[in-house]
């Protein structure tokens, strides 16, 4: 193709060590790896070592966009972020994402994807203007929050720039740190605000003006402006016409919701004008301050919540891990308060989420605190995550206390997967997919994979707990054997038998995935199984690939695009095995986080014939069903000997 459409053509590789920046040709890797996660896959595979470390310079920090990112496509506001991260237990090579309007901007500066090595010897931040790129000194911004950082950077390149940083808690190493943006939103899981301040990295701003270049373009309009309006608040299958603009909450503080650029559905997570808390504390905000993640406690005043952001620490982890094992805790004699503060315990054993109980903005101050800045050994002890903090703290009598928080004790909390409780209800047997998922990925597979699942199909599936679906049973085993290729994919009738009821989706929305964080997409837009708006009930689930045809000018069908996704599972699984020994008695560990009753109704986990799930799910997958492991004949399927042959030589899982 003598003119490149979608991407532009270049991924930026900056070596902090050394200062030198360079560019690696966007063609080298499309269309067979899309873009986003798909090129990052494959240059980790090609150029990150064995045995290197989270906080080592070696370590890749891969900031990656992709071909729609900068478009109209609804969704398309998202980025991708990839490395060995330091939150996982023990570290692996994953991924995170996060929305806003950075990923626009980096395409309209003329970049793909941004992968930074090295490590710097001084505080730096990337000034990215247009194609320009500089490394400047950051001295005089290490200390500031997030907030603060955004404000700095706009003073100096103007009030139009876009930034990314890392917080006080990633200067720190917290392996809980973020990757924050301007509008609240961040690259939550991982801990890669501590690979950034672990390469003395503080920020990245960014200035584009330069557009993205469209194949077809009446083409991909049509597609933009016809894309699903099913809505995203969960039992919602139409948008809400009072969810547009700006609006005001019972407190009288205005939101709007609205994240990311160009997208056409209202978001389930909405941006805070500056606002003050009721005891006259200013929250330091660019312009908006993110909700957070103070969710168990809606006391918890916006100045708490703010504070996480601007020191660029996981909410999720803290809210949703570290405060009810902290409570867990205290319930078994290891601890009282924290700096005098008594720790919050429910008057019942602590089961689930839903059992927290309720804290203060005090209590938050002082935990948010004490952990982004290490203070004493307890901080510095949970600015790790609570796995790693169980490992130090209290003898070690805490580890058994993760048990129903942690799967795997992977370092994130269980999340839409029918048991601990982030997420949403999801009903037995439907909760089978997630927790296969959670068996196979290296990370939290909700923010991803499973929302297709528990969020889009579970409100339409004729019987799920005491929901019922908009449609009649036939007509949703119709949809299903269109979408997955088996009637039965739908229907309550059938719990562990067959097997392959349950591995299907997990496979399907797992492949879907990898294409959403390609191309790079939102996972609440894409991909839709069911839809209220079309006669037979079901989405265009070829969508994805007609946006990405009439973008970039290859003519990808659906069934080309999922081998793309298939390709992507199967090379990231390749690092996973090659690189961290990743086998099957691990993905077996992670059934021992579930086998309690779930929080939704009561059903436990059959371990014995959840396993014959497992097997099957490797079998359609293409893998050893001993070791989990790609086998020769699906990687040279998917265009991957070469991983194939480097995979035989790598000491064997299992």
């Amino acid at each position: 193709m003598s003119e490149m459409y979608g991407w532009t053509g270049k991924i930026l590789k900056v070596n902090l060590s050394s200062g030198e920046t360079s560019t690696i040709d966007t063609t080298k890797y499309v269309p067979d790896f899309i873009g986003g996660v798909g090129i990052a896959s494959r240059i980790a595979w090609q150029e990150l070592s064995f045995g290197v470390d989270a906080f080592d310079p070696e370590n890749l920090l891969f900031i990656m966009v992709g071909p729609l990112t900068g478009t109209m496509a609804s969704g398309a506001g998202r980025v991708e972020v990839l490395g060995i991260a330091p939150q996982q237990h023990p570290p692996i090579f994953s991924r995170s994402g996060m929305g806003g309007h950075w990923g626009a901007e980096l395409k309209y500066a003329g970049y793909d994807s941004i992968i930074v090595v090295g490590k710097a010897k001084k505080p730096v931040y990337l000034w990215i203007d247009d194609g320009k790129v500089e490394i400047l000194d950051a001295e005089n911004l290490w200390g500031r929050g997030t907030y603060g950082t955004t404000i700095a950077l706009r003073a100096i390149h103007g009030k139009r720039t876009r930034v990314i940083s890392c917080g006080q808690a990633g200067e720190n190493l917290s392996r809980i740190a973020v990757i924050q943006t301007e509008t609240g939103n961040a690259a939550g899981q991982g801990g890669y605000g501590a690979v950034m301040g672990s390469k003395n990295l503080k920020a990245i701003a960014v200035r584009g003006t330069q557009g993205v270049k469209v194949a077809r373009t009446k083409e991909f309009f049509e597609l933009c402006t016809h894309a699903s309006r099913e809505g995203q608040s969960p039992g919602s299958f139409e948008i809400n016409p009072d969810r547009k603009g700006v609006q005001t909450d019972r407190e009288g503080n205005r939101f709007r919701l609205r994240k990311c650029g160009f997208c056409m559905t209202p978001c389930a997570n909405p941006i805070y004008e500056n606002v003050q808390s009721k005891d006259g504390l200013s929250i330091p905000s660019v312009v908006q301050q993110c909700w957070g993640y103070m969710g168990t406690s809606t006391s918890v005043d916006r100045v708490a919540r703010a504070m996480t952001s601007d020191y660029g620490l996981n909410g999720w982890e803290i809210t949703y891990g570290i405060i009810p094992w902290l409570q867990i805790c205290k319930q078994h004699g290891l601890i009282d308060k924290i700096d005098g503060i008594d720790i919050p315990v429910p008057d019942k054993p602590l089961e689930y989420l839903r059992d927290t109980a309720r804290y203060s903005s005090e209590f938050i101050h002082a935990l948010v605190h004490k952990i982004a800045f290490r203070e004493d050994d307890l901080g510095d002890a949970l600015s790790d995550g609570a796995c790693y903090a169980a490992d130090r703290l209290f003898g070690g009598e805490g580890i058994p206390l993760l048990e129903h928080i942690y799967p795997r004790h992977c370092g994130q909390t269980e999340h839409w997967g029918g048991h601990w409780g982030p997420g949403g209800t999801v009903y037995w047997p439907w909760w089978l997919p997630p927790v296969l998922q959670w068996c196979v990925d290296t990370r939290d597979p909700a923010s991803d994979s499973t929302h297709q699942w528990t969020e889009h199909v579970q409100f339409y599936l004729p019987e799920s707990g005491p929901r019922r679906g908009p449609f009649p049973l036939e007509k949703a085993r119709a949809v299903c054997a269109k979408v997955y290729g088996n009637p039965d994919v739908c229907d309550p009738a059938y719990e562990y038998e067959p097997p392959q009821l349950k591995a299907i989706p997990a496979i399907w929305h797992s492949h879907r995935a990898m294409i959403v964080d390609s191309l790079v997409l939102c996972d609440r837009e894409h991909t839709r199984v069911f839809s209220m708006l079309s006669e037979d009930g079901a989405a265009d689930t070829a969508l994805m690939s007609k946006l990405f045809s009439a973008a970039t000018g290859y003519d990808f069908s659906e069934q080309e695009l999922d081998l793309a996704g298939e390709r992507i599972w199967n090379q990231l699984r390749a690092i996973d095995v090659r690189n961290f020994g990743r086998n099957r008695a691990i993905d077996e560990s992670t059934i021992d986080g579930f086998m309690y009753p779930g929080k939704d109704d009561d059903v436990v986990l059959d371990r014995k014939k959840f396993l014959k799930i497992l097997d099957k799910y490797y079998e359609l997958s293409g893998w050893d069903i001993t070791n989990g492991s790609p086998t020769r004949a699906k990687l040279e399927e998917l265009g991957l000997g070469d991983v194939a042959d480097e995979l035989e030589k790598a000491p064997k899982p299992g």
